[in-house]
């Protein structure tokens, strides 16, 4: 999942350092490690970033596994059908 950064840590398992507003990919196990730190959490789920499907341009459009389609209705429908399926 996709998930921002809202304060600047070095990231244990990986060592790899993120600031404030860069979006990274964490597993949903390691999301919720990261919400739970004492004080105010290093990440939060934005709004946009895990909104299906996304505009990429051209007409083309991103579906939640990653697959990529053509035409706005035919994206939503898509979308539609991978929902149902989990």
């Amino acid at each position: 999942m996709k998930v921002k950064v809202l304060r600047a840590f070095t990231d244990k398992p990986n060592k790899m350092t993120h600031k404030v507003g860069k979006i990274i990919e964490v597993s949903e196990e390691r999301f919720e490690e990261l919400k739970a730190v004492k004080g105010k959490p290093l990440v939060e789920v934005p709004e946009a970033a895990n909104e299906f499907p996304k505009h990429v341009g051209g007409g083309h459009y991103e579906l939640s596994n990653g697959e990529k389609v053509k035409g706005k209705d035919e994206a939503i429908e898509a979308e539609n059908l991978i929902k149902e399926a989990e």
